[in-house]
C-alpha cells in the first residue's frame, strides 16, 4: 500500500518561497524612457505607420528644415534602435540575476526491489532546490541594474550623435548651396567681360587678354561642374544620416546655410556643462558603479550554499502480515551545504575584480581628461570661425567687392590688365566662399558641443 507524503506542504512552501525570490527593473521607468525614446503621432486616426512615413519622406522632399530633418532621423534612426533595444535586452536580464536557480526533479527505480521489514522499496522520487548565500541574488540583481543603466547611457549617447551627424551632413551640404551660387555668379561675371575685351581687340588690343579670359572662363566651368557632380554625395550623406530610403537619397532639396549665433558661454562654463551632462562620462561612471558592485559579488565565492532536498520512496506490503508499519512510503529530508576550500581561486577572482574596479576607474578619469580637452578645442574653433565671420563680413568682403569695382572701371578704361581683373575676381570668390566655410564650421562645432554638453544649449 502507497500513502500520500507527509511533507509536501513543505514543497509547496518551497516553491513559494522561488517564485517570491525575483525582482524586477522598475516598469515605470522604462515606460517613461520609452516614450521619451520615440513618440510617433499619425496625421489622422486612421493612418498606417507606412502612410505617416511616406508623408514624412514627401515632407521632407519640399522643404530643407533641419529641424524636421533632426525630427525624422531621431524617429527612424536604425543606429539608436539598436541601442534602444540593446537597453531594453538589458533590463530583463534584472529578474534572470534575483531568480533562485531551477528547482531539480530526480526518479530511480530500483533494479532489484530493497527488502525492508515494512515492505520491498521499489522506486524513489526527489525535488531539490539550490539556495544561493543570503544576499547574493541580490547583488547580482543590483549589479544587472547597473548595466541596464549604462546601456541607457550608450542611448543617450547614441541619440546625440546621431543629432550631430545629420547637423553636420546639413551643414555640408547646406555649404554646397553658397559654393554653387557664389561660383555661377563668378562665372557670368567673367564671362560677361568678353565682350568687353573683344572690343578692345578690335580697337587694336592685343590676343592675350582674350585668351588669358577664356582659360579663367574653362577654370571656373570646371570648377561648377565639380561643385555640381558632389551634390548627390552629400545628399546622399544627409539622407544615410536620417536613415531615408534609398530611391529618395539623392533628391533633398538645397537648404540655407544660416550666420551662427555669438558665443553666449565661457569655456570655463562649457567644461562644467559638460562634466556635468555628457551621457558618455555619465556611462563610465555606471560602469566604475558595476564594477564595484561586482567586486561586492566575489565575495560570496568563499561562502556555502545551500542546497535542500526532499526524497520519497514508494514501499511494498512487508511479506510477514501485520508487520507494523507495513507498506508506509518513507520521505527523506536532506541538507547539502557546498566547501569553499579552493581558496587560491577565489583569491585570484577577487584580484581580478579589484583591478576592474581600477581600470574602470581609470577610464572614467580618462573620460573626463579627453572631454575637457575636446570642450576646450571645440571651443576654440567655434571662437576662431565666429572672428573669421566677423572679419569677412565686416571688413574684407566689402574692401574686396569695393577693389573690384574699381578695377573693373580702370580696366574699362584701358588702365588695369585682365589679370589685375581676375585676381580682384578670385579674391571676392575666395572670401566670400571662406566666409561661408566659416559659419559651416561654426555651425558644425556648435553641433559637436552640443553633444560635449549632454544636449545643453550654448
Amino acid at each position: 500500500m502507497y500513502t500520500q507524503p507527509r511533507l509536501l506542504p513543505l514543497a509547496a512552501a518551497l516553491l513559494l518561497l522561488l517564485v517570491g525570490c525575483a525582482s524586477r527593473y522598475d516598469s515605470r521607468l522604462i515606460e517613461r524612457r520609452t516614450q521619451q525614446f520615440q513618440q510617433r503621432e499619425p496625421a489622422s486616426p486612421d493612418a498606417s505607420e507606412s502612410q505617416v512615413e511616406d508623408n514624412s519622406v514627401s515632407d521632407l522632399l519640399q522643404a530643407a528644415d533641419l529641424e524636421a530633418y533632426l525630427a525624422f532621423g531621431l524617429r527612424n534612426s536604425a543606429h539608436l534602435r539598436a541601442s534602444f533595444e540593446s537597453w531594453r535586452a538589458s533590463t530583463e536580464r534584472v529578474e534572470q540575476a534575483s531568480t533562485l536557480p531551477d528547482p531539480k526533479l530526480s526518479f530511480g527505480e530500483f533494479l532489484e526491489e530493497v527488502q525492508t521489514r515494512t515492505g520491498p522499496q521499489r522506486r524513489r522520487f526527489g525535488i531539490s532546490q539550490a539556495f544561493p548565500w543570503p544576499g547574493e541574488l541580490g547583488t547580482k540583481a543590483n549589479l544587472a541594474e547597473r548595466q541596464a543603466e549604462v546601456a541607457w547611457e550608450h542611448v543617450e549617447q547614441s541619440r546625440l550623435s546621431v543629432a550631430r551627424q545629420i547637423e553636420e551632413a546639413f551643414y555640408e551640404y547646406a555649404y554646397l548651396a553658397h559654393e554653387l551660387t557664389i561660383t555661377r555668379e563668378l562665372l557670368q561675371l567673367t564671362q560677361g567681360l568678353e565682350p568687353v575685351v573683344q572690343g578692345r581687340i578690335r580697337g587694336g588690343a592685343g590676343q592675350e587678354d582674350l585668351l588669358r579670359l577664356q582659360v579663367e572662363i574653362g577654370r571656373l566651368e570646371d570648377d561648377l561642374a565639380s561643385v555640381q557632380r558632389r551634390r548627390p554625395a552629400l545628399s546622399s550623406r544627409l539622407a544615410d544620416a536620417m536613415n531615408l530610403p534609398l530611391e529618395v537619397a539623392g533628391s533633398l532639396p538645397l537648404p540655407e546655410l544660416e550666420f551662427p549665433h555669438p558665443e553666449t558661454r565661457s569655456t570655463e562654463e562649457l567644461l562644467a556643462l559638460a562634466l556635468d551632462g555628457s551621457p558618455r562620462l555619465r556611462a563610465f561612471a555606471k560602469q566604475l558603479q558595476a564594477a564595484s558592485v561586482a567586486e561586492e559579488l566575489v565575495d560570496f565565492k568563499r561562502r556555502p550554499d545551500l542546497a535542500a532536498r526532499l526524497d520519497y520512496i514508494q514501499t511494498g506490503d512487508a511479506l510477514a502480515p501485520g508487520t507494523p508499519g507495513s507498506g508506509d512510503d518513507p520521505v527523506f529530508v536532506g541538507l547539502t551545504l557546498s566547501l569553499p576550500v579552493w581558496s587560491s581561486s577565489y583569491s585570484a577572482a577577487e584580484r581580478e575584480a579589484r583591478h576592474v574596479v581600477r581600470a574602470a576607474r581609470a577610464r572614467l578619469d580618462d573620460a573626463r581628461s579627453s572631454l575637457s580637452a575636446e570642450v576646450t578645442e571645440v571651443s576654440y574653433r567655434v571662437d576662431d570661425s565666429q572672428r573669421r565671420i566677423r572679419l569677412y563680413r565686416e571688413s574684407l568682403i566689402p574692401r574686396a567687392r569695393e577693389s573690384l569695382q574699381l578695377t573693373t572701371v580702370s580696366y574699362r578704361a584701358g588702365g588695369a590688365s585682365v589679370l589685375d581683373l581676375l585676381d580682384s575676381e578670385r579674391a571676392l570668390l575666395e572670401f566670400e566662399l571662406s566666409l561661408w566655410r566659416a559659419c559651416r564650421e561654426a555651425l558644425k562645432g556648435g553641433a559637436r558641443l552640443r553633444e560635449l554638453l549632454g544636449g545643453a544649449e550654448r
